[in-house]
């Protein structure tokens, strides 16, 4: 941002005035100082808790089968369903396999970059798909959920759903902690912010994944079905998950803090 378009404010509070679209916006010290970055670099961390904690309750429950590689696929896709982002079914378009094929057949991370290029059922007709979720046309739009499809194991469904919220309210509490000093935290609207943050970086970190956990299913019927996590879903429960549970968990150090 260059100098013309953002300037400190003349009262000497810290606020910056910033020009959008030719109209001047002031934006507060507090929300200038805010450690987004932070906040942002526990995202990693939270998905990694819901990963490892995902694979011990599937343990427990005897989920999955097969390879490691295809059991650390199917796990990854399960995380994606808890976060109630279902997975779709998936191929890559003629226009990419001259580039897609080339680099799956690289030994090693040949497959892990195969998501890279695969495209969900639909996902290339954004209206027409996102039509068919409002619509409740999960069939239609090939949409899968493991826990559900798996059923009941010894470990009842409902775990699964609790992994995400859990791993994300410790993620929002161990970054409002940790920085609580050097922010201004008034109001639990202020709170919110710890979440926005901590959900920027959540965000890229399930895009990656979508990526990286693209398994492999196959059927008797059906043959070689590729599938990935539907990536429409994963930008609005990707962003709302963190948002809500990681306020949630600066919140109670708000509640904490405002006791004491």
């Amino acid at each position: 941002m260059t100098p013309e378009h953002a300037e400190e404010s003349a009262d000497g509070s810290g606020d910056r005035t910033v020009s959008v679209l030719g109209a001047d916006v002031v934006v507060e010290e507090a929300f200038v100082a805010f450690p987004w970055r932070a906040g942002m670099a526990r995202a990693p961390a939270a998905f990694v808790a819901a990963f490892v904690l995902t694979a011990g309750v599937a343990a427990i429950g005897g989920f999955g089968s097969g390879t490691l590689q295809r059991r650390v696929s199917l796990l990854g896709i399960v995380v994606f369903n808890a976060h109630n982002i279902p997975a779709t079914v998936g191929a890559v378009p003629q226009l990419l396999a001259p580039v897609a094929e080339p680099v799956a057949g690289v030994p090693g991370v040949g497959r892990l970059l195969r998501g890279l290029f695969t495209f969900g059922t639909g996902h290339t007709a954004p209206l027409s798909h996102a039509g068919g979720i409002l619509g409740g046309q999960t069939a239609g739009i090939g949409h899968l959920n493991l826990i559900e499809a798996f059923g009941e194991t010894d470990v009842p469904t409902l775990v699964y759903y609790l992994v995400p919220p859990v791993a994300l309210v410790g993620a929002g509490y161990e970054f409002a902690d940790s920085y609580w000093e050097e922010t201004t935290t008034e109001s639990l609207v202020d709170v919110a912010r710890f979440g926005i943050a901590v959900a920027a970086g959540y965000l890229v970190v399930l895009f990656v994944g979508s990526v990286l956990f693209t398994a492999v299913l196959r059927s008797s019927i059906a043959g070689a079905v590729t599938v990935l996590p539907d990536r429409y879903l994963l930008v609005v429960f990707g962003f709302a998950y963190p948002t809500i549970f990681a306020t949630l968990g600066a919140g109670l150090v708000y509640l904490d803090r405002s006791e004491n």
